[in-house]
C-alpha cells in the first residue's frame, strides 16, 4: 500500500456499484486522496466468435460501458469539486486489470456482490482481497452511521498487528472508537449437549497482557482515539461476523496464524469477507 497513492474504485454497472462508489468517494475524502474509477467490460461469451451465436458487427458493449463510466465520473466530480477524479475503461478480464490499476494505490474499493450471481462475495472481490498489491475494501450496501465503531480482529500474528494499526488510522479518520477483538476458540462438547463456560481472563493472563500492550501502542500513536479491548471465547470468524452487526468497518489482516503456506488470505479473513454485515478492509503493510 502507498500511503499517498490514489483510491481506486471498481465499478461494474450493477445496482451495488452506486454504494461502492459512494463509499469509495467518502473514503477518498477522509484520506485526502485522488480517485480513479475503473470499469472493465467484456463481450458476453454467447456472442463471441467462440460462443453460441455468430459475432456479427459491433454490439456496442464498449460504448455502453464508456457512457456509464463518464456518467459516474461526472457525478463524482459534481459532488466533490475539489477532488480529482480520473476514469479508466478497460476491455478484458476484471481481475488483472484491477490488480494493475491498484499498483501504487493506497486503497482498492470493490463491491462484495457478484453482478452475475448476486453472491454475498463474488469471485472478483475474493480474488482481489487475496492478491491485490494494495489494501482492499470490500463494500456491502449495509451502511452504518459515520461514527460507528471500527472493529479489528487480532490473533498475535504480524499481519494482525498491521491490520490493527490500519484500523486505528481508519477509526481516527472517522472520529470513531476502535474495538480490538481477540477470540479464543473453544472446544465444543463432542456430543453437542452443552457449551463449555468461558475461561476466566484476569489482568495477569498473557493474552490480556498482550492485547492491552497493543492497545497502549495504538493509544500512544493516536492520543485522541478511544481503544477498547474485547476478549471472547468463540470461533474468531463467528465473533467478528457477529460483532460486525454494530460496526461501521471491519479490518482484517491479509494472512493469519492459521493460514496454510502459500495462502494470502487466511480462513478467518475469508469468512469475515463472506459474511460480515458491513464493509471489510483487508489491510496490507505500507510499501
Amino acid at each position: 500500500m502507498a500511503e499517498n497513492g490514489t483510491v481506486v474504485i471498481a465499478l461494474d454497472g450493477g445496482e451495488h456499484s452506486r454504494a461502492t462508489l459512494d463509499w469509495g468517494l467518502k473514503e477518498a475524502d477522509l484520506r485526502g486522496a485522488d480517485v480513479l474509477l475503473v470499469r472493465c467490460w467484456q463481450e458476453p461469451f454467447e456472442i463471441s466468435p467462440w460462443g453460441y451465436y455468430p459475432a456479427t458487427g459491433d454490439w456496442g458493449f464498449g460504448e455502453e460501458a464508456q457512457r456509464y463510466l463518464e456518467m459516474e465520473q461526472a457525478r463524482a466530480v459534481a459532488e466533490r469539486p475539489g477532488r480529482r477524479v480520473a476514469a479508466r475503461l478497460v476491455q478484458g478480464p476484471a481481475v488483472p486489470a484491477l490488480r494493475q490499476a491498484a499498483a501504487g494505490a493506497q486503497l482498492l474499493v470493490v463491491g462484495a456482490c457478484s453482478l452475475r450471481t448476486g453472491d454475498r462475495l463474488g469471485g472478483i472481490a475474493s480474488h482481489l482481497a487475496a492478491h491485490a498489491p494494495a489494501s482492499v475494501a470490500v463494500v456491502r450496501q449495509q451502511m452504518r452511521e459515520a461514527h460507528a465503531p471500527v472493529l479489528v480482529g487480532v490473533d498475535g500474528s504480524a499481519t494482525s498487528f498491521v491490520a490493527a494499526r490500519d484500523a486505528a488510522r481508519e477509526a481516527e479518520l472517522r472520529d470513531a472508537p476502535l474495538v480490538v477483538l481477540h477470540a479464543r476458540r473453544t472446544v465444543a462438547d463432542p456430543y453437542g449437549t452443552r457449551t463449555p463456560p468461558p475461561a476466566a481472563v484476569g489482568p495477569q493472563d498473557p493474552v490480556r497482557a498482550a492485547a492491552d500492550a497493543l492497545a497502549d501502542e495504538l493509544r500512544t500513536a493516536h492520543p485522541d482515539l478511544q481503544v477498547d479491548v474485547e476478549l471472547v471465547d468463540d470461533d474468531p470468524a463467528h465473533a467478528l461476523v457477529e460483532r460486525s452487526k454494530d460496526a461501521g468497518l471491519v479490518v482484517v489482516g491479509c494472512r493469519g496464524l492459521d493460514a496454510f503456506r502459500g495462502m494470502l488470505l487466511g480462513s478467518v479473513s475469508h469468512e469475515v469477507l463472506r459474511r460480515a454485515a458491513c464493509p471489510v478492509l483487508v489491510a496490507r503493510e505500507a510499501s
